[in-house]
């Protein structure tokens, strides 16, 4: 059975660290010397020969197990290394370790790997990388590799590394030989079956889809100049449509303010009855009009209107005020002869 050597020792006494004093550890455990806790105490101190005495206690019964364990031949610094993961680790972790599974298979490369899986460790609860734990990985693994002989050493000069190191590597020849779309389902074994309800529902948007795309594509396509020619039509309707609103309320104001002027103003002498004041009260407002609108007539068409239309009503109102008049004469006489028969009958 192979004792751990100096080197070994050394490995140990380096990442554990020596403590005189008892320290209760993170582990809610007290720990002394070299990272001894069996017989670690509250106020315990030891010195320095005696923590080097309790580090060759603790080491004794780990060469019992990597003795009992390991099936695979094993020099002298890969004891060594093998010894310092176990001390750190615990005999039931390596029990179970990639490790100790790889080095029984004959695959020490792979069991030297397998030390870097042991880097993490509970931090109020929460599983951390922590770096002391990697740095130690690495010299252990360095020192399992290194042989014990050094002409067995491979210049790294000779043997470069290799890109598919890197991980989620994929070299040239893979990326042109995949296809870009996988039509295999059985590849695809994540892929969740569509429901019923969805499969309607794409049923539907596929339906409306075709129906689309089976009429004329050119009806489909609108050009600049259609939609120019669009939104052109559309505010010339909205013009034409605020300018009959604007004639409309303008022809009534002007109605209005001419009946109001017959009612008011009296019959002319010639009997003949004009449009002149109204339209010269309207004609600014139709010049300034006519002006916006760039339309040079529309005082002309304007007053031609109103004319006739004055024209109809004056013909109306003269003959109300012809019958009314005629009425009124031939009244007059009958009134005056009753009067005069009263004035007799007061005589007598």
């Amino acid at each position: 059975m192979l004792k751990t050597g100096v080197t070994g020792l050394n490995l140990i006494k380096g990442y554990e660290g020596l403590r005189l004093s008892a320290h209760f550890a993170p582990g809610e455990e007290w720990t002394v010397g070299y990272g001894h806790t069996s017989t670690a105490r509250h106020g315990m101190s030891v010195t320095e020969s005696e923590a080097e005495r309790l580090l060759r206690d603790d080491v004794a019964p780990i060469e019992h197990l990597v003795e009992e364990t390991v099936r695979a031949p094993l020099n002298q610094n890969e004891h060594d290394a093998i010894v310092s993961l176990i001390f750190n680790i615990g005999e039931k972790n390596w029990r179970q370790s990639t490790t100790l599974r790889k080095l029984n298979e004959g695959d020490k490369l792979a069991a030297a790997n397998a030390m870097e899986l042991w880097t993490k460790a509970r931090v109020n609860g929460e599983l951390v990388c922590l770096d002391g734990l990697v740095r130690r990985r690495a010299a252990e693994k360095s020192l399992f590799l290194m042989p014990m002989d050094a002409s067995l050493v491979v210049p790294t000069s000779d043997v470069a590394p290799s890109p598919e190191c890197e991980i989620g590597y994929v070299s040239d020849a893979e990326l042109k030989a995949s296809p870009v779309v996988h039509f295999d389902p059985k590849e695809h074994k994540s892929v969740v079956p569509l429901s019923n309800e969805e499969r309607v529902v794409r049923s539907r948007a596929l339906f409306a889809a075709t129906q689309a795309l089976s009429g004329d594509p050119t009806k489909m396509i609108v050009s600049k100049a259609e939609e120019h020619a669009d939104i052109g039509v559309t505010v010339g309707a909205a013009m034409v449509g605020l300018l009959a609103l604007a004639l409309t309320a303008l022809g009534g104001a002007v109605l209005a303010t001419f009946m109001v002027s017959l009612t008011v103003a009296p019959v002319p002498s010639s009997g003949v009855v004009t449009l002149a004041p109204a339209l010269d009260t309207v004609g600014i407002p139709m010049s300034g009009l006519s002006i916006l609108l760039g339309v040079d007539r529309i005082p002309d068409m304007f007053r031609s209107t109103t004319n006739l239309l004055g024209q109809v009503t004056a013909a109306v109102t003269i003959d109300a005020w012809v019958d009314q008049d005629v009425k009124e004469r031939e009244e007059g006489p009958h009134e005056a002869m009753a009067q005069t028969g009263d004035q007799r009958r007061d005589r007598f």
